[in-house]
């Protein structure tokens, strides 16, 4: 009985390495704190952190953590936090996020398709350099072996087999799990895709790996090849809204080794 009252009152841990190699650069150096989505987004930052999973199961015996600093992951180095992502790449994200806000919460009539100018491939490095911070372990996982030379160099394109699938979503908890497996069509079993996703009001992001269609989601894909400094004009559709939960709560299969790190959070309501 001693062991459970124990168990209930634990909290859950910081997300952060213990062997100091850095998710990016891969070199052993100290670490610094990396925000996902990054400070410049919009999503508020007191927020109570919980595990996805244990969100998924019920499971209760682990309190959520307050952060007064958003969803952090000491995982990278100082220099890859600040210099490649914040610097080269998280601006634009950061300004592509504040415009859908404004979108959303503007008063006028909008249209259910629109146009926003950006500069698309420097949001696609952002989402998936924030993705590589996004765990704890050191592993050799395909899709990170692929990402991280396009992160560093920014001269190289986003490799083709990787699709950024993205959507409108209104709703304030933020979502991050990495190495998770589902079927490429809903309630057929017979093909299953590899996935990496980041959900932050106001878009969501999915990450996939030789899969370039999906529930018929939009794809950045086609701006694979541009350079982070090329500005285009990427589509929103404000409808279908998806679900709040999609896709992580259909048809979920298999998580990797990264499935403790798999975050669920929502604003701290202020008193």
């Amino acid at each position: 009985m001693t062991n459970l009252k124990k168990s209930k009152t634990s909290i859950i841990d910081k997300f952060q390495k213990k062997d100091g190699i850095c998710n990016i650069c891969q070199l052993e150096k100290e670490l610094s704190d990396d925000h996902v989505p990054p400070k410049a987004c919009p999503p508020a930052k007191s927020r109570i952190i919980s595990k996805l999973l244990y969100e998924m199961i019920g499971y209760k015996s682990f309190r959520p953590r307050i952060s007064q600093n958003g969803v952090v992951f000491k995982t990278i180095c100082e220099d890859c936090n600040n210099r490649i992502l914040g610097h080269q790449y998280d601006w634009a994200l950061g300004e592509f996020s504040t415009r859908i806000e404004s979108f959303l919460e503007s008063s006028l009539s909008l249209p259910e398709s629109f146009e926003v100018e950006c500069y698309p491939n420097a949001v696609m490095r952002s989402v998936l350099g924030h993705l590589l911070a996004a765990k704890t372990e050191t592993d050799e996982v395909v899709i990170d072996n692929l990402i991280r030379p396009c992160i560093k160099d920014k001269s190289l394109p986003v490799p083709d087999d990787i699709s950024i699938f993205y959507w409108i979503y209104p709703y304030e908890e933020t979502v991050i799990c990495r190495d998770f497996v589902v079927p490429i069509a809903r309630d057929k079993f017979n093909e299953f895709g590899f996935f990496n996703l980041v959900k932050f009001y106001p878009l969501a992001f999915l990450v996939t790996y030789k899969l370039h269609s999906y529930e018929g989601l939009q794809s950045l894909h086609k701006f694979n090849k541009l350079p982070p400094s090329g500005k285009a004009n990427v589509q929103i559709n404000l409808r279908p809204v998806r679900q709040s939960k999609f896709p992580e709560a259909y048809n979920l299969r298999a998580l990797g080794r990264t499935a403790n790190d798999s975050v669920y959070s929502i604003p701290k309501k202020q008193k």
